[in-house]
Parts: structure tokens; sequence; C-alpha cells
């Protein structure tokens, strides 16, 4: 059995700050955390300034996705730290002393965390801006990890942050003793730069979908009784994902059918569908009470172009549909076709109608459970020994 003194911590600078919207980054923290081999796990957010946080509390506001930013760590658990470093002092050139200086608090305060124990880096953060303390926490690393949770450079917009992305990764990535992707199309991608990589790909947290018991959402519940198919969707809602045709098509062909979206949604989506009546927009709701809004859906989707980003993406919503037992229909994507033998998938708009009619009369008891048999070796729990054993090779274990 490995010796106490030999367990380590976890420094994970993550790309989204920890939050009520459980994506990738922190659902895989949270599970190695449970490790016997991790000893404490210190997530440290993405940078905010000091005005942006008086700002908020002046207007007694809070963000949808419910982020952590506090201006002193939080203990989530009896293992879990979140940090998010505050920049009091404004980016200009000509206080790049006072810069030094609050870095070196920063800097403190993550050492102070992690009390002097050897630690694991977890790298998620391609928009890390100013990057010296990243670089400082990367020289006292034993192993470091740099995760490819998307394909960011495709994912952001604007020249300026597409290039910040560019050099980041090629700096962190390079730089880490293993290289991690979500998917095989970044790996294939990525590989001619970067020897040490491997496939972990998106999971589920099955026990947060898998219940008997829910709370009636009372907009849905008017949905619900007027009798007509509810068609759903979970997710970030943007026009460079989703296929205007398809869409349009389903809307259009099926005005009976009402269609609800749940997430984020980019202002000029919202404003190009306002017109129709039968798609229902939700704003993002915090993952434990996600299932209490799927559980409406007769039928989930996933009507998204075949483009860059979206193979570039892990496309958690897959899993969590299943975990919900719900029948799926996708457009031809290649997560999809990852799982084609437990969602159906559409070539044309025609199809995409034909697959949800079938999918609303053919369902029983029996596909349910596939469904979710599937979702429970697709869980993080299942996935996360992946890692584990990545984990356990390079620190040398017996």
């Amino acid at each position: 059995m490995w010796e106490k003194e030999k367990t380590y911590n976890i420094i994970c600078f993550g790309f989204l700050p920890w939050s009520t919207m459980w994506k990738r980054n922190q659902s895989m923290m949270a599970e190695i955390s449970k490790c016997y081999f991790i000893n404490r796990l210190i997530f440290v957010n993405p940078n905010v300034s000091l005005q942006n946080i008086v700002r908020r509390n002046m207007t007694n506001s809070k963000t949808a996705s419910g982020n952590t930013s506090k201006i002193f760590p939080l203990k989530i658990s009896h293992k879990i730290y979140v940090y998010t470093p505050v920049n009091i002092v404004p980016n200009r050139k000509y206080l790049t002393g006072l810069k030094k200086f609050e870095t070196k608090i920063m800097l403190k305060i993550i050492r102070q965390l992690n009390d002097d124990k050897p630690y694991i880096l977890f790298m998620n953060c391609p928009n890390i801006s100013p990057d010296n303390l990243l670089d400082e926490i990367l020289k006292g690393s034993p192993l470091s990890i740099f995760d490819f949770s998307d394909d960011f450079v495709e994912l952001t917009y604007g020249k300026q942050m597409k290039e910040l992305f560019r050099r980041n990764i090629a700096k962190y990535a390079r730089a880490a003793d293993i290289v991690l992707t979500v998917n095989d199309h970044i790996k294939k991608k990525y590989e001619h730069l970067y020897s040490n990589i491997h496939v972990i790909r998106n999971a589920t947290n099955y026990d947060n979908f898998d219940r008997k018991n829910y709370k009636p959402v009372d907009f849905l519940e008017k949905i619900k009784n007027d009798k007509n198919p509810v068609i759903g969707y979970i997710g970030n809602i943007s026009m460079s994902r989703m296929d205007e045709g398809l869409l349009d098509f389903l809307l259009e062909r099926r005005p009976d059918w009402q269609f609800v979206f749940i997430g984020p949604a980019h202002s000029d989506f919202k404003k190009r569908y306002l017109p129709y009546k039968n798609l229902h927009f939700i704003a993002a709701v915090d993952y434990q009470s996600l299932p209490d809004y799927m559980r409406y859906f007769d039928v989930a989707i996933v009507p998204f172009q075949n483009n860059t980003i979206t193979r570039g993406n892990g496309l958690l919503k897959l899993r969590d549909y299943l975990a919900m037992g719900k029948p799926v229909v996708s457009s031809k994507v290649d997560e999809a076709d990852d799982l084609r033998d437990v969602i159906r998938i559409a070539q044309r708009p025609s199809d995409f109608i034909e697959e949800i009619e079938k999918a609303l009369h053919d369902d029983n008891e029996a596909d349910v459970f596939k469904r979710k048999n599937v979702a429970l070796k697709n869980s993080w729990h299942n996935r996360i020994k992946e890692l584990e054993e990545l984990l356990k090779s390079h620190l040398k274990f017996n």
C-alpha cells in the first residue's frame, strides 16, 4: 500500500471557474480528488479584477453560472479548496513592479493552501493572462498535465484571443509531462506537436441524473399539460454550433412539437428564432437542478453542424441525456457516432423528424435500461480510472 507521506495535492488552473454548472474540468477534478493518493485539490479560478467584484457587489448580482469568485479561498469540501486570484493593480506597463508584488501575494496564498505537499499541476487554462503565476507553480511540480477539454482556438473569437490561446497552448502543452484530449479529432490535430497525448473522453456525473424524485417546474408543467411532445436540448446555444437549416425545418414542419432549449443563449440566436412560438428558451440552471427540467423531455436532441467547433467538443450533453434514460436524436457529428448503438443519428432534416417520431412511438423500458447502462459505463466514477492509472504510472507507483 502507498505510504501516507507519498500523497500528493493537485493544483488545477481552470479554463472556467468552479461553479454550479459542472463541466469536464470540474467533474474530473472532483472525481480524481477522491483517489487515495490525493490529499487535497486546490482549484485556481481565472483571475478577476477587484473592480469587477465591487461592481457585482454594488449591483447585488450573481452570475448565471453561480461562479465562485470570492476574494478569500473557499473550502468546498474536506479535500477541495477554490481560490480566485484578484487583480488589484491595473494592467499597465509602468506598474510592472506592483504587478510582480501582486503575483507574489497570489503565489503565497496558493503555497499556503498547498501546505508544502508535493503537487500535481493540472493546466486547463489557455486563457491565462498574465502567465507568471502559473510559470512559478510549474517550476515546482514533479508532474504536470495539460488538458484539451475543447479545441480551444476554435472555441474563442477575435484575433487577439485566438493568438493568446495559441501562445499558451504551445507553451504549456509542450511544458507538460502529459497532454490529455477530449477526443480523437483533437489528438490527431495536435499529435505532431506533443508526443505524450492520451484521449480521455467526457463522461457524466451519473448519480446526479439517476433519480426517482424530481421537483416540478411550473413553466414546463404547463407545456407538458398541453399533451404535445417536448423536444429538449441542454447546453450552449449559438449560431456557430447549431444547424440553422435543420432547426428551421424542425420548427416549421412540426409546429405542435414544443422545443425547449436550456442554457446560455447568444443574443443573435435568440433574435433569429424569436418568431417561432414553439421554441422556448430557459436560462442556464445549476447542475443539481438540471434533471428536474430534463425529465420533461420526451426526446433529447443535438441539432449541430459538423464543423471545426463541434468536432473539437466532447458533448457532455450526450452522456447526461443517456443518464436520464432519454431517447436521443443527433445530427451526424463525431461524438454521436461513438454512441451510435444507443442514440439515433440523422443524415438529413427529414431523417431527423423521422427519427424523433420513431423515438416518440417506439421507446420502451428495455431501451431506457440500455441507455442508462451505457451512461453508467461512461460515468466520471469509471472514466477517472484512466487518469488515475496515468498519474500512478508517471509517479512510479509500485
